[in-house]
Parts: structure tokens; sequence; C-alpha cells
């Protein structure tokens, strides 16, 4: 039931697909048509804030090994849209991409001044020991709350940072970890608010196209230079590499070097992120990372490798020059790095 005591303004709710909603077919599951009904159902004996259920523009519901940048960025569009007439957002979407969508929202919305809530599930809503309903509750609260205008991930509980989580090493019952970031609140039918710093309020600019195009690559035993070269005539216009650890990638192999210089000579971004769930890259701090440096290879800190990846495509959709791409990647814009 709606509950007088939240704002009085509804949350926008966005259906993207997802297991949320997905129900059984003769070909496996498959996103539901008919799910703003199920959840307000599911929802009937439960306090939470009104609920206006958007169009959100971005195409039929799909699984999310399916979304890509264009999808961040209609979805962003809708939400900035429709700004003035709700309280907060939530989004309903696959788990698997989850964490890239909320990193992307928390850049691309850097400006909104209300909350937007991702969110999804392990098991369809309405199934035995689904957590959808539970998902979608806290959600909706984190939506309302006046504590927060920030991009959040909210799953099992607690309400995450966005652009700090991963569901890279997260386990089956709780697939998504913030290793850098404490959560920003948890959720037992109420919110409870933990003393975590906002997200700065920096002033990012404007996108002005879609089209950028992001490569990842694993450091791993062997690579070559030439692989690089390859990911760069792909028509990728920025490498991110997930680096090792510690020494962050083969310094002492010559040609692996001149690729990153060859490719950063020519206006291209090559970053790295840690491997490591834990881990933050900072060049330099081993003598065989050196050599990268001074190839132009920059260093990501602490993000997420979803992080990572969206900030980059963020910087250049937003056409930013190629100097200060790699100045603002290594900057703490929307709490998605610890500063230095």
């Amino acid at each position: 039931m709606a509950s007088s005591n939240l704002q009085t303004r509804p949350i926008g709710a966005l259906y993207t697909g997802g297991t949320f909603g997905m129900i059984p077919s003769e070909r496996g599951y498959v996103p539901s048509l008919d799910l703003p009904g199920r959840a307000e159902a599911a929802l009937a004996d439960r306090t939470h804030p009104p609920i206006h259920w958007l169009d959100p523009e971005t195409g039929p519901p799909i699984t999310s090994s399916d979304i890509t940048p264009a999808f961040w960025h209609q979805l962003a569009t809708v939400i900035r849209r429709h700004a003035g007439d709700y309280a907060g957002f939530v989004v309903i979407h696959g788990t698997d991409t989850l964490a890239f969508t909320g990193s992307a929202l928390s850049f691309l919305l850097a400006d909104l001044d209300r909350p937007v809530v991702v969110t999804g599930a392990r098991a369809p809503l309405g199934e035995p020991n689904s957590d959808a309903t539970d998902n979608f509750l806290a959600g909706l609260h984190a939506a309302a709350s006046e504590h927060n205008d920030e991009v959040g991930l909210v799953f099992g509980g607690q309400l995450l940072r966005a652009n700090r989580a991963s569901k890279r090493f997260g386990a089956p019952r709780a697939p998504f970890t913030s290793p850098h970031a404490a959560p920003l609140a948890t959720f037992d039918e109420t919110l409870l608010w933990h003393d975590e710093p906002p997200a700065p309020k920096v002033a990012l600019p404007a996108v002005h196209r879609r089209d950028a195009r992001v490569a990842m690559l694993p450091v791993y035993p062997g690579i070559m230079g030439a692989t690089l070269r390859a990911v760069r005539d792909s028509g990728a216009d920025a490498l991110l590499l997930e680096a090792y650890p510690a020494s962050v990638g083969p310094g002492a192999d010559a040609d692996f070097v001149q690729a990153i210089r060859e490719i950063t000579a020519n206006g291209t971004v090559v970053a790295a992120v840690s491997q490591n769930q834990y881990g933050s890259v900072h060049l330099g701090r081993y003598a065989s990372s050196t050599p990268l440096a001074e190839a132009g290879l920059i260093g990501g800190a602490d993000m997420t490798r979803e992080a990572a990846l969206t900030k980059l495509h963020y910087l250049l959709c937003a056409e930013v020059a190629y100097d200060r791409i790699t100045e603002l990647f290594s900057s703490n814009l929307r709490g998605e790095l610890t500063p230095t």
C-alpha cells in the first residue's frame, strides 16, 4: 500500500527486462509483458511510495546480455525528460550488466537532483525464494528518500553506490560487491542510512554523441603488442586493460610498450584497472609499470571495470580533448574512485 508518510510525488518505475520479470516458456525464460501489474500486486500488503510506470523507450524487455551503450543513453534521456514529475526513479534490469548500466547513468545523469536506483533479481517475481519483491521495495524506498540524490544499486537489502558495484566476484546469494566503498544504506522494511560521504558535485560536460566505442582486454602472460594494435584497428576509441594486481603489465616487453606508445600517440586513450577486486592501479609503484606510464597508459586507481569502462564512454561522448580525458579519468567525478 502507498503510505502518506512517504513523499507524495510518485516514483517513476522503468522495466527494461531481466530475470526479475521473466516467465517460463518452451524456449526457456523470457521477459513478461505484464510485469507492472504483477509487481504492484506483490506489494499489495507492503508500505511503499506511489508508483507510476514509464516507458523506458529502450524497446521490448530484454535480457541484460543484450544491453548496448545506446540503451544507457536512451534510458538517461527518458529519466531526464521526466525528472520534474517524480521524486526519483527505479530501473528494473537484468543483473549481468546491471552494474554497467548503473555506472553509466551515474555519469550521464551527474547533474540530476534526485535519486535513480537500479535493481533486479536472482529469481523471477512470484517464484519460490524470489528476491524480486524485496529488491523492488527497497529500491522504491531508496528512490523516495530525501537523503539520496545519487545513482544507486539495490540488491539483497543493501543500497550501493552504483559506480562502486560489481557482479564480477559476487556470491550466488549476494552477487554484487562494493569492494572499495561501504553501502550507502541497508534495508529491512525501512532504510538505515550509513555515514558515507556523498559523491562530489562536479560540473561535467554535456554529451554530444552516443557512438563511442570502448574495448576491454585482460592482461595475461604472453599478451602481445599486436593484440593491442588489432583492438585499435577494430575501431575502438579507447582501450581499457584489466591489469595485473601489482605490476600492471609486461613493462619489459618492448613491443607491448611500443604498442601503447603508438596507440596513445594517435589520441586513443589506453587505461588500466586492476584484475583484483580489492586492487588499485598506481603506475610507477613497481618499476615494471614505469615504461607503461611513460608510453601513455593511465591508471584507474580503485575503480571497478564497470565504472572505468562507462566513464571512458561518457568522456568520449562528451567529446573531451585527449589531455583532458587522461586528467578526468583519474579524478573522482561521481564517487567512483578513492582520491589519493
